[in-house]
């Protein structure tokens, strides 16, 4: 049993305003007529959707810099523009309050962020059919961290991925101390060995999975 078949349930807005629903890892257009823009909250209380306004995106900042200092991690470099078409930005909201938050670039012509560090092994990846993503200033509060969050704000990228970046595959930066996480409970395997990164002065290692198949065993959760 995998949580797609567990009732996860939230509404998406895309990047064009459009509203798409998402149960389990499976989406479709509904009219933004039958939802009037509301959000049908997630697992946990949790509403996950696109940061659209400058004050969504600096909330979301305002998270990442937060968490980022709270770790002794390097926020100088953490800006970026938000009218960037390869990147988005999901905010988790709780009872009006940013909790989490991510965002998913698409490989283009400017590259990736892991390019910095693993140009040559981001390489293997771009071959033609295959589109890269990337998760990066991935942030949880500490009060609202558990892994049915990540896991909700996971699956929400891994929607917006395939549906408007026509993703094949995601690559994510973490601590090495984290690694075996992200490994056990969301099936990512090491794709890059340590490395320290200068974007946050912290040591790295490059991981990386395939979206064919965004799942992981319910009894994980939690």
């Amino acid at each position: 049993m995998t949580i797609g078949t567990m009732g996860f349930h939230e509404t998406l807005l895309a990047p064009d305003g459009t509203n798409r629903c998402l149960v389990g890892a499976a989406c479709w257009r509904v009219k933004p007529d039958r939802l009037s823009g509301a959000l049908v909250p997630g697992r946990g209380g949790y509403d996950t959707r696109l940061a659209r306004t400058p004050n969504e995106h600096g909330m979301a900042g305002m998270l990442v810099r937060r968490m980022y200092a709270w770790r002794g991690y390097d926020t100088a470099s953490l800006g970026w523009q938000a009218d960037d078409p390869n990147r988005l930005t999901l905010v988790a909201w709780h009872h009006g309050e940013v909790v989490a938050t991510l965002t998913l670039g698409r490989d283009s012509p400017a590259g990736l962020l892991a390019d910095g560090l693993y140009a040559s092994e981001l390489a293997l990846l771009r071959c033609p059919g295959r589109v890269v993503c990337e998760v990066t200033r991935l942030a949880i509060d500490p009060e609202f961290r558990s892994s049915d969050l990540l896991f909700s704000l996971l699956q929400s990228a891994h929607c917006y991925g395939k549906q408007f970046f026509a993703a094949s595959d995601v690559v994510i930066e973490v601590n090495p101390r984290h690694a075996r996480y992200y490994q056990r409970l969301l099936g990512f395997r090491p794709f890059g060995s340590r490395r320290q990164c200068p974007r946050v002065n912290a040591p790295a290692v490059l991981l990386h999975r395939e979206l064919h198949d965004f799942a992981i065993p319910a009894d994980k959760i939690g």
